[in-house]
């Protein structure tokens, strides 16, 4: 654990934990392939659930894939919708050779129920999976948010939607709102350097 410098600004995280997490916290998109404990994929996924949610209504339910072959479904399904849409987001990912997870082994499926609240699920949806990269970060452990994977639950052109609920075993009134990656990294990577213009400090 060490202090950061962002524009003349010394973080200095090292005597506390959750503050160097969240300074080293960075998008992973290089993964080993090597499997992640299954203890640490149950305390990521606890770590989404523990998080706050509008008038406590917890509307999610959080999905950890590992099986191989559902990831790349869901990879492929996701693609062949953004193929259509955004050719340029999928022509980018065939020319890494990757899956849209980055070939990492665990994937999570973040999805939330409608509550009729005030606020939005997506703002839930974003606690958990915040409360899970910081999570993945604390274990050592490299993870990117991926909000594409919802494509492969929207193409109502197709059978994938419906194919994918099923093998996830998600009810239908659960809708698919962020998607998760997360492995051992291949490489070290950088945090973004935060704009500290974008804080206001009132006196």
């Amino acid at each position: 654990m060490s202090s950061r410098l962002y524009h003349g600004y010394m973080n200095d995280s090292s005597n506390n934990p959750v503050l160097d997490a969240i300074a080293r916290r960075y998008s992973c998109r290089s993964y080993t392939g090597d499997p992640v404990d299954a203890a640490d994929i149950r305390a990521v996924a606890l770590a989404g659930v523990q998080a706050p949610s509008s008038r406590g209504n917890a509307p999610w339910v959080i999905v950890a894939v590992t099986d191989q072959e559902l990831i790349t479904d869901l990879s492929q399904s996701a693609l062949r919708l953004i193929s259509r849409h955004e050719p340029s987001a999928a022509a980018h990912f065939d020319s890494l050779g990757t899956t849209l997870f980055y070939n990492a082994p665990v994937v999570y499926l973040i999805a939330a129920r409608h509550t009729w609240d005030y606020t939005s699920e997506d703002l839930d949806v974003g606690l958990a999976v915040q409360n899970m990269t910081l999570a993945a970060t604390a274990l050592g452990l490299g993870s990117v948010i991926c909000g594409f994977v919802t494509q492969a639950f929207r193409d109502v052109k197709g059978a994938d939607a419906a194919r994918l609920y099923d093998r996830a075993g998600l009810a239908p009134e659960f809708e698919v709102r962020v998607g998760m990656a997360m492995g051992h990294p291949a490489s070290d990577g950088q945090p973004h350097t935060p704009d500290l213009t974008a804080v206001t400090y009132i006196d």
